[in-house]
C-alpha cells in the first residue's frame, strides 16, 4: 500500500498531537495528581505511536511506546510524576518534533536515537524500575487502552439521554420508518479508525439515514478514543440486507451486526418513574438538550476538511480580481449612466461582499495557533535562567489572517524572550524590591475593529530612559541638542533601532534590544506597527497592533493633485473640511485646532508636490499610538474596497505606501502608510 498519499495528512495530524502533549505535560508539571492529564498525554501518545507506525516511521513508534509504558506505571500508581520525568517527557516530546520536522522536508525518522530516551526513562529516572515495570514495558502497549476506556465509560449516554432517544425512535416507528441498533466493528489493524467511522457515518446520512445515538459518542470517536467497535441507533427508510451492503463496502469494516431497536426495554421502569416524579418537564427539557449536544458532536464529523494553504491563497485572489472587475463595472456603467441594470448590480455588490466576507473568515485562525508554542518556550526559559514565571496568556480565541499568524510567531519569540531574560528580576532582586518572587508575563491579544492588538506585560526592572539615552547618544542614533525635545515615547521607540541595547551583559537568550529592530521590521512589513510603554521598577509593555487581513481593506480614496491615494479606514478618525488660514505654524510644525483640540497635520498636497492648493481642502484625521495626526488633500472621492498589491522590489526602500491598488477605471492608487508616513513627517 503506498502511504506516501497519507504523509501531509500524517504530518498535520502529529504536529496537533504534539502540540496538545506539550500542553497535557505543563498541565502534568503544574499539578502531578491529575488523573485527566495522565488520561490526556496517554490517549495522544498512543495516537500518534499508532499513526507512526502505520507511516513506516519505526522509530517514532518506538519512542512513543517507551513513554506510554513509563506513564502506564504512573497510572497505576508504580511511579511518582517527577521534576526528572517531566523533563525526560519533554526530551522525547522534542525528539519526536524534531523527527516530524524532518519528515515535512523529505527525510524520516532515521536519525532519532532511540536507545538514549529509553536508557534515560529506564536508567535515569529517580525511581528504579523493579521485575514488574519490565514486564510492563514488555506489555506496554496491552495496557494502553486502560485510560481510553475509563473515559470512553465516563462519556456514556445516561439513562435519561436513552430515554430521549427511545421517544425519537418511537415517533420515527409512527411514520414507518425502520430503527436499527447497528454494530460496527473494525479490523484489528485499521489505521485510521476514526476515518473509516467517518465513512460510515457520511454513508448512512447521505442515503436519508438519521443517526440518533451513538456508543461512544461522536467527540470521542473523532479523537479516536475506541478500540474497534462502535455502536450505532439509526433511523431510516432502508431495509436491513440495504443497509447491511452499505456499511459492509467501507474498507477496513470487519463485521456489521443488524438488530432492530428494542423500544420496549425498560419502558415499564421508565413508566414508573413518571408516576413517581414531579418535575417530568424539567426532565424532558434535558434530554432534548442532551440529545442537540449529542447531534452537535456527532456533527464535527462530517462538518470540517483540512484544506491546503495555498488554496485559500489562490481562493483569495480569485476574489481580489473579482472585487476589481465589480469595481470596473460601477465605473463603467456610471459613464454610461445604464439605469436598467442598476438593480442587477446592487444584487451582485451584495453577493460579492457575502463571499467576500465568508472567504476571510475561512482565512481566520485563532491567535491560539502562535500562542500555544510559548508555554513551553516560557518554562524551559525559566529552568534555564532560574526564574519563578507566572505566565498568562489571554485572548487565544481572538482571530486574524493566516498570513499574518505565520509571520507573528518569530517576533513575539523576541519580545517574550527578551521579557524573561532582562525584564524580570532574579528571585533575590524581587524580594529585594518587595516583589512576590514570582514574576509576571502576560501575552494577551484582542480585536479592536479591523486590527487585532497583542500585547506583552511584564512586571520586572522596566526601562530607564536616562540609560536608553545614554546608549543612544554611545552609538550616534541622537545628538546632544536633540535630547530635550525628546518623548518618552520616542525614547522608547530607540530601543528598536539595529543592534540598540540597554543591558550591560548580553546573554545568550536575549540582550535586551537585540533582535528588536527585526521585530519592528516584521511587524511593519504586515503593515502593523509596534510601540514600547514601560514604568522604570514596575514593568514593560510592548504593543503590537496589526491589520486582520493583508488582502482586502476598506480605504478612502482621496484625491492630491491628479493622482488618487487610499487610506485605510481602520487609521481614520474623522474628515472634515477646513480653509488655508485654519492651518497654523506652532513651534515649526503645521496644526490644525479640531474642538479644542491641536492637532498637527501633514499637507499632502506640498508632500506630493500638488500645484493644486485651494482655499478650501479637506482634511482626513488619523489615530497613531493614540494621537491625532491630520493628512490634507484636495478632496475626498469616497469609500472603497480595494485589493492590496505589493509594489515590488524597486519600491522597497518607499516607507511611506504600503501597496498599490487598482480602481474600477483601471487606474492606480497608492496606499498611504500611515505611521510611516507620520514618523517621517515628524522627522522633518
Amino acid at each position: 500500500m503506498d502511504m506516501s498519499q497519507y504523509l501531509s495528512v500524517f504530518v498535520d495530524e502529529a504536529k496537533e498531537n504534539l502540540q496538545g502533549l506539550n500542553d497535557a505535560i505543563l498541565k502534568l508539571e503544574s499539578d502531578p495528581n491529575s488523573q485527566d492529564a495522565v488520561n490526556e498525554i496517554f490517549r495522544l501518545m498512543h495516537t500518534l505511536k499508532g499513526s507512526s507506525a502505520t507511516m513506516g516511521f519505526s522509530k517514532m513508534s518506538k519512542i512513543c511506546h517507551a513513554l506510554e509504558s513509563h506513564l502506564d506505571k504512573v497510572r497505576s500508581g508504580k511511579r511518582k510524576v517527577t521534576e526528572n520525568l517531566v523533563d525526560l517527557l519533554f526530551s522525547g516530546i522534542d525528539m519526536l518534533n524534531e523527527a516530524i520536522e524532518n519528515i515535512e522536508n523529505g527525510g524520516d525518522d532515521s536519525d532519532l536515537d532511540v536507545d538514549e530516551i529509553i536508557q534515560a526513562l529506564s536508567g535515569k529516572s529517580e525511581n528504579t524500575p523493579t521485575a514488574d515495570d519490565k514486564k510492563e514495558t514488555e506489555e506496554g502497549s496491552k495496557a494502553s487502552n486502560f485510560g481510553e476506556e475509563k473515559a470512553e465509560e465516563e462519556e456514556k449516554f445516561s439513562d435519561d439521554e436513552l430515554k430521549a432517544v427511545r421517544d425519537v425512535a418511537e415517533k420515527a416507528l409512527e411514520e414507518n420508518l425502520n430503527v436499527y441498533k447497528i454494530t460496527v466493528e473494525l479490523s484489528k489493524d485499521s489505521v485510521m479508525k476514526s476515518a473509516r467511522m467517518y465513512i460510515v457515518f457520511h454513508r448512512i446520512e447521505e442515503n436519508g439515514g438519521q443517526i440518533i445515538h451513538s456508543e461512544p459518542p461522536a467527540e470521542e470517536i473523532e479523537k479516536e478514543n475506541f478500540d474497534t467497535t462502535v455502536e450505532l441507533i439509526v433511523i431510516t427508510a432502508m431495509g436491513v440486507k440495504e443497509l447491511q451492503d452499505l456499511v459492509s463496502n467501507v474498507s477496513e469494516v470487519e463485521k456489521v451486526i443488524i438488530q432492530p431497536f428494542d423500544i420496549e426495554k425498560g419502558k415499564e421502569e421508565e413508566k414508573e418513574e413518571k408516576e413517581t416524579s414531579k418535575k417530568i418537564p424539567e426532565q424532558q427539557a434535558k434530554k432534548v438538550e442532551k440529545v442537540t449536544a449529542s447531534a452537535k458532536r456527532r456533527a464535527k464529523l462530517t462538518q470540517s476538511v483540512r484544506v491546503d494553504v495555498e488554496k485559500l491563497d489562490t481562493l483569495m485572489n480569485l476574489m481580489a480580481e473579482l472585487v476589481i472587475s465589480r469595481s470596473r463595472i460601477e465605473e463603467t456603467l456610471k459613464k454610461y449612466k445604464i439605469k436598467e441594470v442598476d438593480e442587477s448590480l446592487s444584487q451582485l455588490g451584495r453577493i460579492t461582499l457575502d463571499l467576500q466576507s465568508i472567504v476571510m473568515k475561512i482565512r481566520m485562525i485563532p491567535v491560539s495557533f502562535v500562542f500555544d508554542r510559548f508555554p513551553r518556550m516560557v518554562r524551559d526559559l525559566s529552568k534555564k535562567l532560574n526564574k519563578k514565571i507566572n505566565f498568562v496568556v489571554q485572548g487565544e480565541d481572538t482571530e486574524l489572517d493566516r498570513t499574518v499568524a505565520d509571520e507573528i510567531g518569530e517576533p513575539l519569540v523576541h519580545i517574550i524572550r527578551n521579557a524573561i531574560d532582562h525584564g524580570i528580576e532574579t528571585e533575590e532582586e524581587r524580594i529585594g524590591a518587595g516583589k512576590p518572587p514570582t514574576g509576571t508575563v502576560v501575552l494577551s491579544a484582542r480585536q479592536e475593529g479591523d486590527s487585532v492588538i497583542i500585547e506583552v506585560d511584564d512586571d520586572g526592572r522596566g526601562f530607564s530612559k536616562e540609560k536608553i539615552i545614554k546608549k543612544a547618544l554611545e552609538k550616534g542614533l541622537i545628538q546632544e541638542y536633540e535630547v530635550a525635545s525628546l518623548s518618552p515615547e520616542e525614547i522608547f521607540n530607540l530601543t528598536f533601532e539595529p543592534g540598540f541595547s540597554t543591558t550591560d551583559n548580553p546573554t545568550e537568550v536575549s540582550g535586551r534590544g537585540v533582535g528588536m529592530d527585526v521585530v519592528k521590521k516584521t511587524i511593519e512589513s504586515l503593515n502593523g506597527n509596534v510601540y514600547l510603554e514601560s514604568t522604570e521598577g514596575k514593568g514593560t509593555r510592548v504593543v503590537i497592533k496589526l491589520p486582520l487581513t493583508l488582502s482586502i481593506i476598506q480605504a478612502l480614496l482621496t484625491e492630491v493633485g491628479e493622482n488618487v491615494y487610499a487610506i485605510p479606514i481602520s487609521a481614520i478618525d474623522s474628515t472634515i473640511t477646513i480653509n488655508q488660514k485654519d492651518i497654523k505654524d506652532v513651534e515649526g510644525r503645521k496644526t490644525v485646532l479640531i474642538r479644542g483640540e491641536i492637532v498637527p497635520v501633514v499637507d499632502l498636497r506640498e508632500l506630493f508636490s500638488s500645484e493644486n492648493m485651494e482655499e478650501k481642502a479637506d482634511l482626513v484625521v488619523t489615530r497613531y499610538k493614540e494621537k491625532k495626526y491630520g493628512f490634507i488633500v484636495n478632496r475626498l472621492l469616497g469609500q472603497q474596497d480595494i485589493v492590496i498589491k505589493a509594489l515590488g522590489k524597486l519600491f522597497k526602500e518607499v516607507k511611506e505606501f504600503s501597496g498599490g491598488a487598482i480602481l474600477g477605471n483601471g487606474s492606480i492608487a497608492l496606499i498611504i502608510d500611515v505611521p510611516s508616513l507620520i514618523q517621517k513627517a515628524l522627522s522633518r
